[in-house]
């Protein structure tokens, strides 16, 4: 009976022990982690200066890329470029989806895992070169829509 109990006290110190600093490294239960802050997402542009990006709005409506997002493309990027002369990316309606996923010089410029990662939010937020090209910044309201439909999966729809 001695034995098993001389047996039990090592095994349980080294249990404690092994749990102990296992949790030290990443800082285990005991320590209190306090939540982060959502910070803005900055970046320094070519003066110099500080832009922001706002958060995105994610709508809680059903995004649908025929009414919604080809318009924005209609309006604000077949006029000026992305058009059948573009050499990278062609938004007009009937290529508009199949070359933002799969047959432009880029695709795919959507990441439905990781929207914030999309090359096409990336332009149009100004984090790469500001979409549309030497005309103002769209609205939020249209940047979030193209925003919502990919992080609702990018669906032809």
């Amino acid at each position: 009976m001695k034995n098993s109990q001389l047996i039990k006290i090592p095994v349980l110190i080294g249990l404690f022990t092994a749990l102990f600093f296992a949790c030290a490294k990443d800082e285990g239960p005991f320590i209190k982690k306090t939540p982060s802050v959502p910070v803005t997402d900055t970046l320094p542009n070519n003066n110099d200066t500080v832009i922001t990006i706002p958060e995105p709005t994610v709508y809680t409506y059903s995004i649908g890329f025929s009414t919604h997002v080809k318009p924005i493309f209609q309006a604000s990027c077949i006029m000026g470029c992305h058009n059948s002369n573009h050499p990278y990316l062609d938004l007009r309606p009937p290529v508009a989806y199949n070359e933002l996923l799969t047959t432009g010089a880029s695709a795919p410029y959507v990441n439905t895992g990781m929207p914030k990662l999309s090359v096409i939010y990336k332009h149009l937020v100004g984090i790469y070169t500001l979409m549309p090209k030497g005309g103002p910044k769209l609205p939020q309201g249209k940047i979030d829509t193209v925003y919502t439909w990919i992080s609702q999966g990018a669906l032809n729809n």
